[in-house]
């Protein structure tokens, strides 16, 4: 069943999901969705065939993650995403959580879009221009959570996030096939994995066929 792509209807499903939108909340993802359709036109932050699925999918994913992540999570935690590119989970996180929360993305006009963002919705973030690989050997900080969507094969995100995670876990979403890309590395990492709920299927079928993944190092490592 397709909901209409719409952030009354979105606020509503998450109500009874337990994920309650304050007013500030919708007025932040309101202004969030606007800029995305404007920059999407002209520099194409998301790809034009999203412009009217934007809170359908990238929205209801991004909270998805909210949904998980929010329970683990103090307020003095940091959040590290990888590949943020439109600011997904990353921005949606940031809306809806206190943790201050550090963005990745190596190509300039996404990272241009998503620090106007955040200056305009007065979040606590801080934008890296940069490839994660090279990030990674400058950054020292250790984060409680890693985040990913959409970036790249579960044996690439195990290298590109191993150095953030000696504490942390990385969460992402998968394909119900992503056991084929976890070739050999059963020894190096903690992998568990559940199938998105039926009720979020139930809104909008994006999540279809996807589960929703958490892998940490192992601590021998």
């Amino acid at each position: 069943m397709k909901q209409p792509d719409d952030l009354k209807n979105l606020q509503n499903f998450l109500s009874s999901q337990n994920i309650i939108l304050s007013e500030q909340h919708f007025l932040k993802l309101e202004k969030y969705k606007s800029e995305l359709t404007r920059f999407a036109e002209k520099h194409r932050i998301v790809s034009i065939k999203d412009i009217d699925n934007i809170v359908s999918r990238h929205f209801l994913s991004s909270f998805y993650f909210v949904n998980k992540i929010a329970p683990l999570v103090s307020s003095q935690d940091n959040i590290l995403d990888l590949g943020s590119g439109a600011g997904f989970p990353g921005i949606i996180l940031s809306i809806m959580l206190p943790n201050k929360v550090v963005l990745v993305d190596s190509i300039r006009k996404k990272t241009l879009f998503l620090s106007r963002i955040i200056k305009t919705l007065n979040l606590n973030c801080e934008v890296i221009n940069d490839r994660i690989e090279i990030f990674s050997k400058k950054e020292k900080r250790l984060f409680k959570v890693v985040t990913a969507r959409a970036l790249a094969s579960i044996n690439d995100l195990i290298d590109l996030a191993q150095p953030f995670l000696f504490f942390g876990e990385l969460h992402t979403i998968k394909g119900v096939d992503f056991k084929n890309e976890n070739s050999g590395r059963e020894s190096e990492i903690d992998l568990s994995y559940n199938t998105i709920e039926k009720s979020w299927l139930n809104y909008s079928d994006y999540l279809k066929n996807k589960v929703y993944i958490t892998l940490s190092v192992k601590k021998s490592l």
